[in-house]
């Protein structure tokens, strides 16, 4: 063997460990965003529940309060016919 054969075999393989050293740091990143990413849609489709069921509530209250005020309304309505007579 000549001294370029084993310059040519040191050369190739301080190129391949660059590479590995610079791709597993950049894979575990990866993985980490990946997870986070998974975590996140997680907690907007969990968001999205309590949403829907907190607009349930509010339109629930809303008809609620439509009742009682058509109520209130018609009990006045009542009460003016009563004492107003045109």
């Amino acid at each position: 063997m000549t001294w370029d054969i084993v310059a040519g075999i040191v050369l190739l393989a301080g190129f391949i460990i660059t590479i590995v050293k610079t791709i597993i740091p950049l894979t575990n990143a990866l993985t980490r965003l990946t997870e986070r990413i998974d975590s996140l849609a997680e907690q907007v489709d969990e968001m999205e529940g309590k949403k829907s069921e907190a607009h349930r509530r509010l339109w629930s209250h809303n008809d609620m309060q439509d009742a009682m005020l058509q109520n209130h309304e018609q009990r006045l309505h009542d009460l003016d016919g009563k004492w107003y007579e045109p």
